[in-house]
């Protein structure tokens, strides 16, 4: 039997949950999903990093795991310089357009992960590695800004949520990508940049996607905040529950 403190707890994640699933509108599936295609699907990248340069035979993998985690440990810092210039020169900067700036590079780094040059798996590591960072860190905003401070740590949780699914989707489909290319080989080991060639075109497509989407969110939030206050009620209390 669960105890009072834990069942009170659970009945609150179960309550934020469907306020959020079930809302006026579909923020929370938008940033969901643009979370999971991009944040997500960098993670993922970065865990299959040894695995990648193994396969383009790379000499010095960890010097590639190392440039992914200082660019990643950079890329957390940005958006603070950003929020700082911002403030000085007397702009405000949407988190949610945030997000959409840093997934469409990410996006255009996958896509040239299809070159086999040493020189673009480089540099679209050092770019997968910056915004994948710079997004974990603004997300962390982006959820009060959307759904409130009230129930914050609840709400960000439920957000996060994507991760451990999309790591799960993301890696069984690079999993049996790299199978199949591998063929016949009694090792199961591939080798060559076809190895990865379908995975990353895969992902980047999927991480464009989440790019759209999460400009969707940004415009939808512009819109209502461009809204009469009487006009966003009444839209808010047509909208289906």
């Amino acid at each position: 039997m669960p105890s009072p403190s834990s069942a009170h707890w659970l009945s609150l994640v179960g309550s934020i949950w469907l306020q959020t699933v079930n809302g006026p509108n579909a923020d929370f599936w938008l940033y969901f999903f643009s979370y999971m295609f991009s944040g997500t699907l960098g993670l993922v990248f970065l865990n299959n990093l040894g695995q990648i340069a193994e396969s383009r035979r790379l000499g010095q993998t960890s010097t590639l795991v190392s440039l992914s985690s200082s660019f990643g440990f950079f890329g957390r810092l940005l958006p603070s310089f950003l929020d700082y210039y911002s403030a000085k020169s007397g702009y405000s900067i949407s988190r949610t357009g945030s997000m959409a700036s840093l997934m469409a590079p990410m996006a255009g780094a996958f896509f040239l992960l299809l070159n086999s040059s040493d020189f673009f798996l480089y540099l679209s590591t050092a770019v997968i590695g910056t915004c994948t960072g710079a997004i974990a860190s603004v997300a962390v905003s982006a959820t009060s800004e959307l759904f409130g401070a009230e129930n914050f740590g609840v709400n960000h949780n439920v957000v996060v949520s994507n991760i451990p699914v999309g790591s799960l989707c993301f890696g069984y489909l690079a999993a049996y990508l790299y199978q199949r290319a591998a063929g016949g080989s009694s090792s199961h080991q591939c080798i060559g940049a076809a190895c990865y060639r379908d995975t990353f075109a895969v992902w980047g497509a999927t991480c464009a996607v989440g790019t759209l989407l999460c400009a969707v969110l940004y415009a939808r939030g512009r819109r209502r905040r461009a809204a009469p206050p009487g006009e966003v009620i009444r839209t808010a209390r047509a909208s289906p529950a």
